[in-house]
C-alpha cells in the first residue's frame, strides 16, 4: 500500500494534514504502508513518525533533519568533504562578541553572516564594515529573542553575485544560474530580483551538476536544490557549495505545473526502481 502525505500525489491512501496533528488512523495507515510519500513542507514530527515505520520513504530526508539549517549543513559539508567556503559556526551573538581576536577572526575583507534558519537570501548579511556588522548582529539578537539561535560566518567567494542552482529530482539533475540584475549585487535570489539564465557558462554548469551527482550518491538526497558559487577570477574555477534547499522555488524549472509533473514522474521512477507498482500513483 502506498500512503501519500503530499497534496499533489494521490495514491492508495492520501492524507492532507494541514495544521492538524497525526491521528490514530494516520498511525494505523503508516503501520500498514509499504511506501510513504512525504510533502516538501514535511515537519520534523511527521518525518520522525514516518521514519519509525517500516515503510520506504520518498523523498529521502534523513540528512534534512539530522543536519538542519545553515549550521547543520556546514557540519555536513565538512563531514562528506565538499568544497565549500571557509565557515565558522556560532551558537549566538554573545559567543561572537566574546571571541576576541585570533587567527582568522574577525575575517579580513567583506564576508557573510547567515542566520541558521534563513531560507534563500533571507537572513543573509554582507558584512563590509562595522556598521553592517552591527546591523546584522542586531537582527540576530532579535532572532534569538524570538527563539531562533545560531548562525555562521562565511568567506565571501568572489563570484560577482552569480549563483548556480542545481536541482536534483531522482536521477534527473538540471541547472540554471541566478544572476544579479544590478551591477555590484552580491547576494542573489530569484525572489530578490535575480534573473534566471539557463545558457550562461555551460562549462561551469556541467561542473556543478557533476558535483551534485557526487553529493547525491554519498548522501542519498533525491529531491533538493543545491546552490553553488564559483571564484570566477581563477583560471579554472571549481564549485563551492553554499547550501541545500529542500523546499525551493519552481520558476527556474518552468513553474509549479511543470514542477509537479516532474515530481510525479520522479516518484514513479523511484517506485519502479524499488520494485513497487507505480500504477496507484496519480497527479492531483
Amino acid at each position: 500500500m502506498i500512503l501519500s502525505f503530499h497534496p499533489c500525489l494521490v495514491a492508495d491512501h492520501q492524507v492532507i494534514l494541514g495544521d492538524r496533528s497525526l491521528s490514530r488512523q494516520d498511525f494505523s495507515l503508516m503501520a500498514d504502508a509499504e511506501v510513504i510519500l512525504l510533502p516538501q513542507t514535511c515537519a520534523p514530527d511527521l518525518y520522525r513518525a514516518c521514519a519509525g515505520s517500516t515503510a520506504l520513504l520518498f523523498p529521502h530526508y534523513d540528512l534534512r533533519f539530522k543536519y538542519a539549517g545553515k549550521v547543520g549543513q556546514s557540519r555536513l559539508f565538512k563531514k562528506i568533504g565538499c568544497v565549500h567556503p571557509r565557515t565558522c559556526i556560532w551558537r549566538g551573538v554573545e559567543e561572537w562578541e566574546n571571541a576576541g581576536s585570533g587567527e582568522g577572526f574577525p575575517p579580513e575583507g567583506p564576508f557573510l553572516i547567515k542566520a541558521n534558519a534563513g531560507h534563500e537570501s533571507e537572513g543573509v548579511y554582507l558584512i563590509e564594515d562595522q556598521d553592517t556588522l552591527e546591523a546584522a548582529l542586531e537582527k540576530l539578537r532579535y532572532g534569538e529573542e524570538t527563539g531562533s539561535s545560531g548562525f555562521i560566518s562565511q568567506e565571501l567567494i568572489p563570484g560577482s553575485g552569480n549563483v548556480l542552482r542545481v536541482v536534483i529530482m531522482g536521477e534527473r539533475i538540471t541547472s540554471y544560474w541566478k544572476r544579479p540584475e544590478k551591477q555590484g549585487q552580491i547576494i542573489s535570489s530569484v525572489g530578490g530580483g535575480a534573473r534566471i539564465d539557463k545558457e550562461w557558462r555551460e562549462d561551469l554548469q556541467a561542473l556543478g551538476r557533476e558535483e551534485s551527482g557526487k553529493i547525491a550518491d554519498v548522501t542519498g538526497i533525491n529531491l533538493a536544490a543545491l546552490d553553488f558559487v564559483f571564484p570566477l577570477s581563477e583560471p579554472e574555477p571549481r564549485p563551492y557549495i553554499l547550501e541545500i534547499n529542500y523546499y525551493f522555488g519552481r520558476r527556474g524549472l518552468g513553474g509549479s505545473e511543470r514542477f509537479y509533473r516532474l515530481l510525479y514522474e520522479t516518484a514513479r521512477e523511484w517506485l519502479k526502481n524499488n520494485g513497487i507498482d507505480p500504477r496507484p500513483l496519480s497527479l492531483a
